[in-house]
């Protein structure tokens, strides 16, 4: 009987992908109050357009045994035939990539995701990338520069080709246990390093991003594993950075780490909603060796005794049919500065800490802000100041380096294929923890223009500047442009 309702309306709702997006959201709900999705879907359907919406509730269901193959393909079909006149999706950092405002760096399925052939209830996600780039000046990473290296004498213009950025992932949808729908994910991407071979520059290595499990009650969840920080979570939109967040080193604070966290939510009536979440987090404050290692020794976040803490707040509203989020967010890390000079043993107590305000504001349906602001110290692990998270004992930064930022977008939907993101961003250290030749501000401005080709295939092109000055060298201060195409498969 569940069946026999759910087909005939969620057939219709795929034929009528032209109505504003409150009203597959509304559908969402009422498939969770009749128990029909998780709230872990609900939450993950509310953050996407109509036809994602429709694209990632068909592969529930389907996977539910609530449609079959054949009424599956009746609703992708009736998809294809509305996405080629539709308005154009745009979405940011999550692994199905198709164009979209910044949200939380969650993991929803791509269109067309495939579901594993066997009793186990699992989906296969990816996003094949490739892109072309190229530089004016030396950087800390050529394909995805954050910062320039000093100024020096010499030849610095670059161009390449990569497609290490490229995403995989395996998504289990579980039964219900005690009330809570059991879910859990693992996301891979190239980004991983090289192999040492003369040949080697094209053998990238699996990086493992995502590995977490949730379970879900109507109000409540519970997650262990890694996965993005609650601390700062949204990004810019580029397919540029899709390894690395945009604006990283620029004031976008990111990173994704081992946890466990709880998320209560509360709807507040008339289209609000208000959100609290809580995390232990691995005490890591980006001190970690450079050289490839297998072994893992303790650092001055580990030497802290004690959890990273996390905690965020946030209140979501309808703006017709948008949803415009405001968020306030908290990390701190207790840690320890260890040194030894000559025979004599140096120890620093500090804390790491931060605390942002994140938004994102819909304000009319072909224009969006969205952006965070932050204040804190030691903040390098999140890539916060310029990657720098504390000097050596005995230096002004031995208590760790203090520093503030933040970044914003303008997101521009110009036609039902067509997307400009332009967005600016800025980390600036307090020059009082620095000593002369550490990076001091660093700055970028960037923009892209995204074609939606077709559901699954999107093409980028974006520009980057970036400033970088360093402490107490003038004639080190570097500036360099980026410029990238890429082309994304999404499924």
């Amino acid at each position: 009987m569940r069946q026999k309702l759910v087909v005939p309306l969620f057939v219709l709702a795929a034929g009528t992908l032209a109505w504003p997006q409150s009203s597959a959201r509304e559908l969402a709900r009422v498939l969770r109050e009749k128990g029909l999705i998780s709230q872990t879907d609900l939450s993950r359907l509310e953050q996407l357009d109509t036809e994602q919406s429709v694209r990632l509730l068909t592969s529930i269901l389907q996977e539910k045994g609530l449609l079959d193959n054949t009424e599956a393909a009746r609703v992708q079909n009736g998809v294809e035939a509305v996405a080629t006149s539709g308005p154009l999706a745009v979405q940011s950092q999550s692994p199905a990539y198709a164009v979209q405002p910044p949200q939380r760096p969650q993991s929803a399925p791509a269109e067309g995701s495939v579901t594993a052939q066997s009793k186990f209830p699992a989906t296969i996600f990816g996003t094949l990338l490739w892109n072309s780039f190229y530089n004016t000046a030396s950087s800390n990473n050529t394909d995805i520069p954050l910062f320039a290296s000093p100024n020096a004498p010499g030849p610095v213009e670059n161009f390449g080709m990569t497609a290490r950025q490229t995403r995989l992932g395996l998504r289990y949808q579980g039964p219900v246990i005690s009330g809570a729908r059991l879910s859990g994910e693992v996301e891979m991407d190239f980004f991983g390093g090289k192999a040492a071979l003369t040949n080697g520059i094209s053998m990238d290595m699996l990086r493992l991003r995502l590995a977490f499990g949730r379970l879900d009650w109507t109000n409540f969840s519970l997650e262990a594993g890694q996965d993005w920080a609650i601390f700062a979570p949204l990004n810019p939109t580029s397919l540029a950075e899709f390894a690395i967040p945009a604006m990283s080193g620029s004031g976008n604070l990111w990173i994704r780490t081992p946890q466990i966290r709880t998320e209560w939510r509360h709807d507040l009536g008339q289209g609000r909603r208000f959100l609290w979440q809580l995390a232990a987090l691995d005490p890591n404050v980006g001190d970690n060796a450079a050289a490839f290692v297998t072994l893992r020794e303790p650092k001055a976040g580990e030497l802290g005794r004690g959890p990273a803490v996390e905690s965020r707040v946030a209140l979501d509203t309808s703006l017709g049919d948008r949803q415009a989020e405001v968020g306030v967010s908290g990390h701190w890390n207790p840690a320890k500065n260890v040194a030894t000079i000559g025979t004599e043993t140096l120890v620093r107590n500090f804390q790491a800490w931060g605390v942002g305000l994140d938004y994102n504001l819909p304000l009319l349906k072909w224009f969006a802000l969205s952006g965070e602001i932050f204040g804190g110290r030691a903040l390098g692990i999140f890539t916060g100041d310029i990657g720098q998270s504390y000097l050596a004992p005995g230096t002004p930064g031995e208590h760790g380096i203090g520093t503030r930022g933040g970044w914003m977008q303008a997101q521009f939907n110009w036609a039902a294929k067509w997307q400009t993101n332009t967005a600016y961003g800025i980390d600036a250290p307090e020059l009082r923890n620095l000593t002369t030749g550490t990076r001091a501000k660093n700055q970028t401005y960037m923009v892209n223009l995204m074609y939606k080709f077709s559901p699954n295939v999107t093409f980028a092109w974006e520009w980057r500047r970036f400033l970088t000055n360093y402490r107490n060298q003038l004639a080190a201060d570097n500036l360099g442009d980026h410029a990238n195409m890429a082309v994304a498969y999404t499924f």
